[in-house]
């Protein structure tokens, strides 16, 4: 029965044989394209860490303009304040002196209306009385 065994082994092993290599060959492919897209992962990951780097690297200097932004808004609240306040303890009344000038008045008519320095009412005349003109 020596043909029996050659028969056994090619119609049994063989196959057999044959089909491991074909899945051995298909495994390592599968291997193969999952370290291609690990690789593929890790750049993107990196990238992604490099990105989030930067947008906190960025609202960092965002938060710095802001706080400057917001410092900047209360000091000029209180140079309003200060503005207003000393426009009620009595202080030369300008926006009325640059109304005045709009309307003509000369730097006598100032000084004697307004209480305002001569110097004070001849600049007023100087900046406002040429855009009255000008126009």
């Amino acid at each position: 029965m020596p043909g029996s065994d050659s028969a056994f082994l090619w119609f049994g092993i063989v196959p057999i044989l044959l089909l491991l290599i074909v899945l051995s060959g298909y495994r390592f492919r599968q291997e193969r394209r999952q370290g291609e897209m690990l690789e593929l992962q890790k750049r993107e990951i990196e990238t992604l860490k490099q990105t989030v780097g930067a947008l906190c690297s960025s609202a960092v200097g965002v938060d710095k303009r802001v706080n400057r932004l917001e410092r900047q808004g209360r000091d000029l609240e209180e140079r309003q304040e200060n503005i207003e306040q000393s426009g009620q303890q009595g202080e030369p009344p300008y926006s009325d002196a640059i109304r005045m000038v709009h309307a003509g008045a000369g730097s006598e008519q100032l000084v004697s209306e307004l209480g305002i320095s001569r110097d004070a009412a001849d600049l007023i005349i100087m900046i406002h009385g040429m855009k009255r003109g000008g126009t």
